[in-house]
């Protein structure tokens, strides 16, 4: 395909760090098949270190952002420990024989997209990395400026074009498919597994890899999805307040959830643990979106067991399990159909609203078992209050 002018020429920038990208310890590629998010602070009890060691036999990626580099989340805190901290933790992952992937995916660069000033400090901060040792061997990205001077850097790193691009159709992945090397397929169309295997053909056809998000619980066809996106990597957390006054949803799926439309939760895109497997062989790498979840080591375990006995909305990110308390979405209650694509997968493309999921909500949307019963205790009834004098 002929490629648009704002393709840089050859003498634009020197290509640096040619060398080869290897890492250590084999494992086999059937079981290492997960990418999981790197994260500073302990979630639930535990350290991303402690997590890293546990399943590195099924990890064959852990995605990072890089303190100083805009990302999709934004990095709070002095980035010098930050940075040392990361450094560490990524050395010991390509320990275990983990592939290092770069986060460069925001929605949003501002002035700052496609400027001398974004290429030199990126390639800066690229040298850093390499100087420390942990050169990564993806880099995610938006931005097919980013994804460029990549291939001129150093032209054995992976381009992969982030799931926050949105690419639904095969058409669209031919327009980049000299800046990008591997693709996370648009989230909207994944339950649909014909749609799968087709963009694993065209992918196998033109020397692509497609890879997939599993536990998204972002609302599929999500109006919202790019403004939401923005917000999230520029701390959107001052916009309470105006939201607020408003009477608006900080984001669309948080407003249905508040609202009680739990049926809207069914018909975002994740994929059951128990349905991971039907996409095997389509689908090159699963990333578990683990950054930002408050329970990492749920996700992990149920979706490298492909199994999971427990609230479904636990090992989503966003969990919106908080809107739902103290009731569940019990995970093995979902009926045969459900995971046979009869419901997610025939829906994939449209919804008409014809009562399937109404059904399926009925049988899923449970009180907590693991709460005390309290209607089998009695209380007594307590005397009314009286003030003094009286």
């Amino acid at each position: 395909m002929k490629r648009p002018s704002y393709q840089f020429k050859e003498n634009t920038f020197p290509v640096r760090y040619s060398r080869t990208l290897r890492i250590g310890g084999m494992v086999p590629e059937n079981k290492r098949r997960f990418a999981f998010g790197y994260f500073f602070e302990k979630r639930s009890g535990i350290t991303f270190r402690g997590l890293a060691e546990q399943y590195a036999p099924f990890l064959q990626e852990v995605y990072f952002p890089w303190p100083g580099l805009l990302s999709a989340r934004e990095i709070e805190g002095d980035p010098v420990p930050l940075r040392k901290q990361l450094i560490d933790d990524m050395r010991f992952c390509r320990s275990k024989g983990m592939k290092l992937d770069l986060l460069i995916n925001a929605t949003c660069y501002g002035d700052n997209a496609v400027t001398k000033l974004q290429r030199e400090d990126y390639l800066a901060n690229l040298a850093e990395m390499d100087k420390a040792g942990i050169l990564p061997e993806i880099i995610t990205t938006t931005s097919p400026y980013i994804a460029t001077i990549t291939k001129r850097f150093n032209a054995s790193i992976d381009r992969r074009a982030s799931v926050n691009m949105r690419l639904n159709s095969t058409l669209a992945m031919e327009y980049v498919s000299d800046e990008f090397d591997s693709f996370y397929l648009c989230r909207d169309l994944q339950r649909d597994l014909p749609t799968v295997k087709m963009f694993a053909e065209w992918g196998k056809k033109n020397g692509k890899k497609i890879c997939m998000l599993a536990n998204s619980g972002c609302l599929r066809y999500c109006p919202w999805q790019t403004f939401h996106e923005t917000l999230l990597a520029h701390n959107f957390q001052h916009i309470f307040d105006e939201a607020r006054k408003l009477n608006l949803p900080t984001t669309l799926c948080v407003g249905l959830a508040q609202s009680k439309q739990f049926e809207e939760i069914l018909r975002a895109s994740w994929i059951r643990p128990e349905d991971l497997h039907r996409y095997d062989p389509y689908v090159s790498v699963y990333k578990l979106s683990t950054r930002e979840a408050p329970w990492p080591d749920l996700i992990l375990r149920a979706y490298t067991t492909g199994s999971y006995d427990g609230d479904l909305l636990k090992i989503l990110d966003p969990d919106f399990s908080f809107f739902v308390r103290p009731d569940i979405f019990d995970n093995k209650a979902f009926p045969k159909e459900w995971s046979e694509g009869k419901i997610a997968g025939k829906c994939a493309i449209d919804c008409t609203h014809c009562g399937k999921c109404t059904e399926v909500l009925k049988l899923v949307y449970k009180r907590d078992p693991d709460l005390p019963d309290y209607s089998k205790y009695s209380f007594p009834t307590p005397k009314p209050l009286r003030m003094p004098g009286c």
